[in-house]
């Protein structure tokens, strides 16, 4: 049952992947407004299940058997990226293009319920969504944009994690640089300034990696981004 559950969220994920690639190209072709290039930067502040960085089956092998999972919540974060905006009429854009993600050290334990030992590690995530959707302007001036925006986002996941338990006998047989990736979405608001030579961009973005293709036992996965940049 596992296997078909996982096979089939690959399969959805695969084709709206596809779908969307095939609607940004289909957008780009028909297009008829000026393009801007979107650089940004800012912090990215998870919720508690960004450090959970192994599902439950991952917990269970002959060392460790059902482990109980003890986590802190990830660090605040930052980001960078880059994207395009074509402007599809007055008040819509298509806007697509990619982040980068990081979330610093942060530590949890796994306990083994037979023998009550602990293990203690320490991880990094690394998020970087691959993103498109749709701006809808309620204001636009030639001075000030105000506008919602949401979409959908390829997300590759990947961690870095480090054993840092005082036990000198290793026993957890975990992949110690776990990556996946998820299909998820978004939804923010956002306000641009032209100050002539460029735009002046404060946008926030809830984002939800993992809204397809999760693992069983895998938790909902969020952060929310506020980032300042430019439109040239």
């Amino acid at each position: 049952m596992k296997s078909f559950n996982a096979n089939s969220n690959r399969i959805v994920t695969r084709f709206l992947l596809i779908t969307s690639i095939i609607l940004i190209n289909f957008s780009i072709s028909s297009a008829a407004g000026p393009l801007g290039l979107h650089f940004k930067a800012g912090l990215s502040t998870p919720n508690d299940q960004i450090s959970k960085v192994y599902s439950d089956d991952n917990l269970t092998s002959n060392n460790i058997s059902t482990g109980d999972f003890l986590t802190e919540n990830a660090e605040l974060g930052y980001h960078l990226g880059v994207a395009a905006r074509i402007e599809l009429s007055k008040m819509f854009h298509f806007v697509g293009g990619v982040e980068f993600h990081r979330f610093p050290r942060s530590e949890f334990k796994i306990k083994d319920p037979q023998t009550g030992e602990i293990h203690q590690f320490k991880s990094t995530q690394n998020i970087i969504p691959i993103h498109a959707g749709i701006n809808l302007a309620f204001i636009n001036t030639d001075l000030l944009n105000i506008y919602a925006t949401g979409g959908f986002a390829y997300n590759y996941i990947s961690n870095s994690v480090d054993y840092v338990s005082n036990e000198s006998n290793y026993s957890v047989p975990l992949d110690m640089s776990p990556t996946d990736s998820r299909l998820g979405y978004f939804l923010g608001a956002g306000t641009d300034l032209d100050l002539k030579l460029f735009k002046l961009n404060l946008e926030l973005k809830y984002q939800h990696i993992n809204l397809i293709g999760k693992d069983l036992g895998e938790p909902d996965k969020k952060f929310l981004a506020v980032s300042l940049g430019v439109i040239l």
